[in-house]
């Protein structure tokens, strides 16, 4: 348990009458490489509850509830979510829980979350996080539906790329979206010349990309690589004679990606984000972030702020708290709007069943510094 950090935030707000208090819960990597992501999944689940308790509460039947949000850091480890989630479940007395990231932790809380009709907003990516699933919810697309166009576009815009590099976290998530890269840039005629996986704790790359260099990538694919990872990865690459391209097809964070490899080395990194940067929304959610958070903006706030006004939506539309009826809340409320535009359900082909938001992807390199959008991809 020492490990396990928790944070509860009321969000209030002077409410004047006396509400009845609704807890929901977070879990993610608060703390360590992961950190940006899970920072950004809190606050957007925080800034959401803020907006509507500042509004008078959560109306649901006949009861306003104040909505209070409690947080525990998984460090990106499946048994801290384990302890997580039995926390929660048990002495918070919550029923809606945003989170976990990892596919790990996620894997590891599914079979008790699912026989207690707990119900999980999740951006973990490995395929089985849907499948089998009454009560998990995925927040965004993943590797699966956007790696042929974005791969697609490597291929059009960069034609001197011929051999790739992979490299991903040697967990579920890492394994599951590096097979699915393999695949989509051998499918579409690259080289896949080197495939490796590294620990989530790692800070020193330097064995790993001197086998990776020996096979001489035109560009590596940093994946899942958490972003300061990714940009420590892309540092040491850089010092080890380097010269090719990056590309990280696989959670974006410009601003920790360049803290981590500097100005320099980071650019013209490209990856994909579920908002475009220096927007209205991207700011006005960024500003509120900043009360929350000493972290630097990134599309998990907006992704998992849509996500829990979708969520809190379905429990007014519902009228009701019970996990079954909000679940059928949800699925009956596509197409949705969020902050960026409409999103829809979807999923079910690939995973058994239409739990997965389907929303835009955008396209952004990094260029003196800054995040640029130079284009959108296609989602299968």
């Amino acid at each position: 348990m020492a490990a396990l950090t928790c944070s509860a935030l009321a969000l209030s707000a002077g409410v004047a009458q006396a509400q009845d208090v609704l807890r929901v819960g977070v879990i993610g990597p608060l703390t360590g490489g992961g950190a940006a992501w899970g920072l950004g999944l809190d606050g957007g689940v925080k800034i959401a509850a803020q907006e509507i308790n500042q509004d008078g509460g959560l109306k649901v039947g006949d009861d306003t509830y104040t909505i209070e949000v409690v947080s525990y850091d998984d460090q990106y480890k499946a048994a801290e979510a384990l302890t997580a989630a039995n926390r929660l479940m048990g002495p918070d007395d919550v029923r809606f829980i945003f989170g976990p990231i990892g596919s790990a932790s996620l894997l590891a809380i599914k079979p008790m979350t699912e026989r207690e009709g707990v119900q999980l907003y999740t951006g973990a990516w490995a395929a089985d996080v849907l499948k089998d699933s009454e009560y998990v919810f995925r927040v965004g697309p993943t590797t699966q539906e956007f790696a042929p166009s974005t791969v697609q576009w490597v291929k059009e815009n960069k034609p001197d790329v011929q051999r790739i590099g992979l490299i991903a976290a040697n967990d579920e998530t890492g394994w599951n979206s590096q097979k699915i890269q393999a695949n989509a840039y051998s499918e579409a005629g690259f080289d896949v010349v080197t495939t490796e996986f590294f620990e989530r704790t790692q800070n020193d790359f330097s064995a790993i990309l001197t086998k990776m260099l020996a096979q001489d990538p035109d560009n590596i694919e940093l994946d899942t690589a958490a972003p300061r990872t990714a940009g420590l990865i892309v540092r040491q690459a850089r010092d080890l004679g380097y010269t090719g391209s990056f590309t990280k097809f696989g959670g974006f964070d410009v601003d920790e990606l360049v803290k981590a490899a500097g100005k320099q080395y980071a650019e013209g990194v490209v990856g994909i984000t579920m908002a475009a940067p220096d927007t209205e929304v991207w700011n006005r959610l960024g500003d509120e972030f900043a009360k929350l958070h000493k972290a630097e903006m990134n599309d998990y706030v907006v992704m998992f702020y849509d996500a829990a006004n979708l969520v809190f939506s379905a429990m007014e539309n519902a009228g009701s708290l019970d996990s079954d009826d909000v679940v059928a809340a949800l699925e009956s409320s596509a197409p949705f709007e969020g902050s960026v535009g409409t999103m829809t359900w979807g999923g079910g082909e690939a995973y058994g069943v239409d739990h997965q938001i389907y929303r835009s992807v955008v396209m952004v390199e990094i260029q003196d510094g800054a995040g640029v959008v130079i284009g959108e991809a296609k989602l299968n």
